[in-house]
């Protein structure tokens, strides 16, 4: 189903992008059209979809018939993906659910993240016309549900489960970490039995920090902000009761990323997985708050709360060298977020 009408623009590859009425997939839709894509987005509803196309950033972009959404109430239904994948060349997955509280762990996060790639994958093999699918994972798919923070891994490192799929889960968390792992294998399996006229590309970010367009009011700000709300809570006196694995990246690295991986082209030296993340302890947060935003702490605005790191060791080394970047520190990221929030309340950036 679609709420809006279809492409002029037929000399452009199109892309299909999932998750994009969320924090990555917005920011990796606003790329792809400034680099001349078009784009189909998915979007459980007309009303979600409405959020992408009149967010004040998307309407100063003005894609016009360059950008179209298409309702996919439900991408864990076999076929789901037919419709949407209909001429498209790429796609970029970033539609598997966070672990939000009150969420199922089987229905509302296992489920969709491992059928909604693989319904995926099942589709586009009987698409001639793409060329290549990026999967936003995690990095917690590389990786233990305990990590160890001295064993060093990478976006190829796979974690092997014992015994089959589970069904049941103690937490949301668990449930997002083994899902995160399990599909990471299947997909690999698929690529290697399948052989598919299409490739396929993993990318782990860590936690994404940073300005959000999707954000309109302070307390979207602080209350609706993807994983930035952890950040805003330890910035405005609270604290954050469970420990954040200590591996980040900032928005703008994470879509400059998909748009680079999405242009690569794959040979037999390419990488096929591409971690996006940086090693940071979060008791720092606070110190880059005091020296950003001295006003803004004396007034009680920011306030020290506490955000306790979850120690690993990953390494993107590989990602930079390939794709010709450097990644930003973690301080350009908190005080993007805190400047956003600043910004919304109506406050002097300082």
């Amino acid at each position: 189903m679609s709420c809006s009408r279809s492409y002029k623009h037929a000399m452009a590859p199109l892309v299909l992008i999932t998750g994009a009425t969320g924090l990555i997939g917005f920011r990796v839709l606003l790329e792809a059209l400034r680099n001349g894509y078009n784009v189909r987005f998915t979007a459980r509803s007309c009303e979600k979809a409405e959020k992408v196309t009149s967010n004040p950033v998307m309407q100063a972009l003005s894609p016009g018939d360059r950008l179209s959404p298409i309702i996919m109430p439900d991408t864990t239904v076999d076929s789901a993906f037919d419709d949407a994948l209909e001429d498209v060349t790429y796609v970029i997955h970033v539609g598997s659910p966070v672990p939000v509280p009150g969420f199922d762990p089987v229905t509302q996060v296992w489920e969709p993240t491992i059928k909604g790639v693989s319904n995926l994958l099942a589709s586009a093999r009987k698409v001639p016309s793409i060329k290549r699918i990026i999967i936003t994972s995690s990095i917690v798919g590389n990786m233990p549900p305990i990590p160890d923070p001295f064993t060093t891994v990478t976006a190829s490192s796979r974690v092997h489960l014992p015994g089959p799929p589970p069904t049941s889960f103690s937490n949301l968390f668990e449930a997002y970490t083994l899902a995160k792992i399990t599909e990471a294998n299947d997909t690999d399996v698929f690529v290697e039995k399948n052989k598919p006229h299409f490739s396929v590309a993993h990318i782990m970010p860590g936690y994404v920090f940073g300005r959000n367009e999707l954000a309109l009011t302070a307390d979207e700000v602080l209350h609706n902000n993807s994983s930035n709300m952890y950040l805003m809570t330890c910035i405005t006196g609270k604290e954050v009761t469970f420990p954040l694995h200590g591996g980040y990246v900032h928005i703008d690295d994470l879509a400059d990323v998909h748009l680079k991986v999405l242009r690569l082209e794959p040979g037999p030296g390419t990488p096929r997985n591409f971690g996006a993340c940086t090693n940071i302890d979060y008791s720092a947060i606070f110190d880059y708050i005091e020296k950003a935003f001295p006003k803004a702490v004396a007034d009680g605005t920011f306030r020290r709360g506490n955000l306790h790191t979850l120690p690993i060791s990953y390494d993107s080394s590989e990602t930079e060298k390939v794709l010709g970047i450097k990644f930003r520190p973690f301080e350009y990221a908190v005080v993007d977020a805190a400047r956003q929030y600043l910004e919304k309340l109506g406050k002097e950036l300082a």
